[in-house]
């Protein structure tokens, strides 16, 4: 998340939100209150340091969707309590995680569960190497002393090189905890993804590797994607949590409507690494929450607020700060972005496919597609041609309806007596022919031990796998083109990922 006072103050957008057009369909609900407290209990804590009391912050327990399937324990360090599951929380900037995954993870972190974040950049900000070096040093004071308000622990770490893949990566320890924060150290790609050196030129193709921010280190897109999967597998992760993937509008905007590119392609990653490594994987909104209705109670906002005080402390402390190693609560208001923040906390859930929609794992959220994020197989024409079929935005309608044939068929519910049809290197739509090995399909089920659901492959002629392809993306954040993925083939033997699975109810 970009997060400099000045970028802020000069670019901030003041134009009063709108509600969006249609249903909501996230996991949590409407809001309860807006109330933000501004009495802190740094002073209770205090005392109990002091009086080397037992106090710990009243937390929520976890819910059913955090049961756990194996203990992770670790040396040295509490046992796993029981309904605790090992977490990676994998954003592009330090402060991502305080303004938008928290408060899950705060939860989890005062329930003693294991929580390892990974940052994917430094969070330079494009500015020049002295100024980037010293706003990068304060982002990480100020999640260190956010994580040490979360955790309700003093702020002391330890640090430690973790090797993965054949590299160092830097990770800090959280006394007396179970939080590790890990450091990969990318380049911000700035808002829009226009940094030379960003995450949104290596998915796109426009970079071959990407150079990290200090140091000789690069990273190809196979590289990075082994790396956390691989990370993930080391620290015995359980669940993902990570930024929206599906929103494809980039830019800087803090009125609910985009997202910065960092957010969204980082997302990508740590999704695809999920899938590698067959770890559940949760999504939040980032900026596009400031649309929607404050959803946390008064309890939660104080907490929040607490750790985001602590962050802004050690990031906007100046030079006419004095000691800023030992700011520690940042006393004035709030930014706006930071206040609208601090009341939501909203998890992207894309609803269950309805009777007869093969529903597409990608899901994409733009300017213009509204919020509803999932994609449906759709026919659009009763033509054998390239482009008969196409992925668009689920409406329900009946040319997104589709049965399953015993032999091997994909048949339109719209156009009568017309299957689906494997075209050159795309899908069309023609007449149902039992001799047309082009319109034959099998179900490969998505198989992975830790990550129970039901989702398929769908492979055709050649072992040639139905897929869709996430990197058409807008050419302006603003631009009516490329609104849906596009659709097309790859070898059922590709790598695993997203864009090659499919769900549906019969």
């Amino acid at each position: 998340m970009l997060r400099t006072w000045t970028y802020r103050r000069i670019h901030r957008h003041t134009q009063t939100p709108t509600p969006e057009d249609g249903p909501v369909d996230f996991a949590y609900s409407e809001a309860r209150g807006r109330g933000m407290p501004r009495l802190l209990p740094f002073a209770a804590l205090a005392l109990c340091t002091v009086l080397s009391l037992s106090c710990s912050p009243t937390a929520s327990r976890p819910t059913a969707r955090d049961s756990v399937s194996a203990s992770y324990l670790e040396r040295q360090a509490p046992r796993n309590p029981s309904g605790c599951l090992h977490t990676l929380v994998g954003v592009a900037h330090p402060d991502d995680d305080l303004y938008f995954t928290d408060p899950d993870i705060s939860r989890m972190i005062r329930a003693g569960c294991p929580m390892t974040t990974m940052y994917l950049t430094g969070g330079d900000d494009g500015k020049r190497r002295r100024a980037a070096r010293d706003y990068v040093g304060r982002r990480e004071d100020g999640v260190k002393a956010a994580y040490a308000e979360l955790a309700g622990v003093p702020d002391r770490w330890t640090e430690e090189t973790l090797r993965v893949n054949g590299r160092g990566i830097r990770s800090l320890r959280l006394d007396n905890s179970r939080v590790r924060l890990a450091f990969l150290g990318l380049h911000d790609g700035l808002p829009g993804g226009q940094s030379p050196e960003s995450m949104l030129r290596l998915f796109l193709g426009e970079r071959k590797q990407i150079q990290v921010f200090q140091g000789s280190e690069s990273y190809t897109e196979q590289q990075l994607l082994k790396t956390l999967s691989e990370f993930a597998r080391q620290e015995r992760v359980e669940q993902i949590l990570t930024m929206d993937y599906d929103n494809a509008s980039f830019a800087f905007s803090l009125n609910g409507r985009l997202d910065h590119a960092d957010h969204g392609i980082g997302a990508r990653y740590f999704r695809t690494a999920g899938y590698i490594s067959g770890i559940p994987v949760r999504s939040y909104l980032g900026y596009t929450m400031s649309r929607l209705k404050p959803n946390l109670d008064t309890g939660q906002v104080r907490e929040k607020e607490a750790s985001v005080r602590r962050y802004l402390a050690k990031v906007l402390c100046g030079p006419t700060d004095g000691d800023c190693d030992t700011a520690e609560v940042h006393s004035g208001r709030l930014p706006r972005d930071d206040a609208d923040w601090v009341h939501r906390q909203y998890e992207q859930v894309h609803r269950n496919p309805r009777p007869g929609e093969i529903m597409g794992d990608v899901g994409r959220t733009t300017e213009f597609t509204g919020r509803e994020p999932e994609q449906c197989l759709a026919a659009v024409r009763a033509a054998a041609e390239d482009g008969a079929v196409r992925i668009e935005s689920c409406d329900g309608s009946q040319g997104q309806k589709w049965d399953f044939g015993s032999d091997g068929t994909i048949r339109s519910r719209l156009y009568a007596g017309h299957c689906l049809t494997k075209i050159t290197d795309s899908a069309g739509l023609a007449r149902c022919e039992a001799a047309d090995t082009g319109q034959k399909w099998s179900r490969k089920p998505w198989s992975s031990p830790a990550w129970k659901r039901k989702a398929w492959l769908i492979a055709g002629e050649g072992n040639a796998c139905l897929h869709q392809d996430d990197r058409s993306l807008p050419s302006r954040w603003n631009a009516k083109d490329h609104q849906h993925p596009k659709l097309g083939f790859i070898g059922c033997d590709t790598q695993i990922q997203p864009g090659l699975y499919w769900r549906w109810q019969g």
